[in-house]
């Protein structure tokens, strides 16, 4: 893999612990870390919530389990198969079926207690000798290990050529920057639905509050057709060019102020949108990335570790990530490939 021509810094990141993880930081929401991977309670309905909280992870043993959990290609790791309803019928029947066709010994078993996101990690780096593709609620991510420690690694990104120049083509984050690539490896894909990315020392996750206020203080901000007229009827102040609302509010006033603008837009069929942001991690990392119009990109510290988020540019999407080794072996780049023919 060539080096990268005319790169733009997003940020750095670090890491503490060697393994840095990619991730739809939308869905960090959904990341329980070391505790039981159970659904949070305010994401779902309450029917849908306990459904999924019913869910279960399966290993695949006997003889033929690794072979089996090939075929099946349910996970990066052959063995386990997470996030399934209790019964896993269609599972199981496309699991028999196999077993019949090509004379495998292999069965599930259910594993209990249920294998945390953490945990996760270390069995498909385990496996994936070093890296490889993880599972959460049925969202993908991308986990890699052999990244250097205690030291800011710069995440650079370079665009795609014209007519797509706003777009990026790949993002990489710099572990040996003096180390040539010499062979690649695809180790996963990460699927966004926020048009966002994190990337983040997996201890940084295990910190991360998404939702709930660091401060006491939140703002609402609403835009779009509509917006001003709202604004002037609740005397609304600008925030940017098209946006309105209240920044650095104590989460009473906010929620508030949000029921007004959306009960009045809703009485009057109004066209705007509107957007309660708690003062988390979420917000802390989000705010850099929207007031950067260069990169759209910003970092924030957790513990003394920086983690670095940017926007696709592509919005939602599949997005493969490659390791980029040198001639020893040593992880030199972990790549982002953002660029796709389906894309273009």
């Amino acid at each position: 893999m060539p080096a990268m021509s005319s790169s733009e810094q997003l940020g750095v990141v670090t890491s503490r612990t060697g393994i840095l993880v990619l991730i739809d930081t939308g869905y960090l929401n959904l990341w329980s870390h070391d505790r039981p991977p159970a659904m949070p309670e305010d994401v779902l309905s309450a029917e849908l919530t306990a459904k999924a909280n019913s869910w279960v992870d399966l290993k695949v043993v006997g003889v033929d389990a690794e072979r089996a959990g090939r075929m099946l290609e349910m996970s990066s790791h052959p063995l386990y198969v997470f996030d399934q309803p209790p019964d896993h019928s269609e599972l199981q029947a496309k699991l028999d079926k196999l077993v019949r066709q090509h004379k495998l010994d292999a069965h599930f078993e259910v594993v209990s207690p249920r294998i945390s996101h953490r945990q996760r990690i270390d069995l498909v780096l385990a496996y994936g000798k070093g890296a490889g593709e993880i599972q959460f609620h049925g969202i993908w991510a991308v986990a890699v290990s052999g990244v250097p420690i205690f030291r800011p690694l710069r995440v650079l990104g370079e665009r795609c050529a014209a007519p797509y120049s706003d777009c990026w083509s790949r993002i990489v984050v710099e572990c040996r920057p003096n180390s040539p690539t010499a062979r690649s490896e695809k180790v996963g894909c990460v699927g966004v639905d926020y048009a966002r990315i994190l990337i983040a020392d997996v201890d940084a996750l295990g910190l991360w509050n998404h939702t709930e206020s660091l401060d006491g203080l939140a703002d609402y901000v609403f835009w779009g057709r509509d917006a001003e007229e709202v604004a002037s009827v609740v005397k609304a102040p600008r925030v940017d060019s098209g946006e309105f609302g209240w920044l650095n509010v104590p989460i009473e006033a906010a929620e508030n102020h949000g029921t007004e603008v959306e009960e009045y837009r809703d009485q009057h069929s109004l066209k705007m949108a509107g957007d309660f942001r708690p003062h988390s991690h979420h917000w802390r990392v989000m705010t850099p990335t929207r007031e950067n119009n260069a990169t759209a990109s910003g970092t924030t510290e957790l513990d003394g570790m920086t983690v670095c988020n940017f926007m696709t540019s592509w919005g939602h999407g599949v997005f493969d990530v490659y390791r980029d080794l040198d001639e020893s072996g040593e992880l030199a780049q972990i790549r982002i490939a953002m660029e796709t023919i389906e894309d273009v």
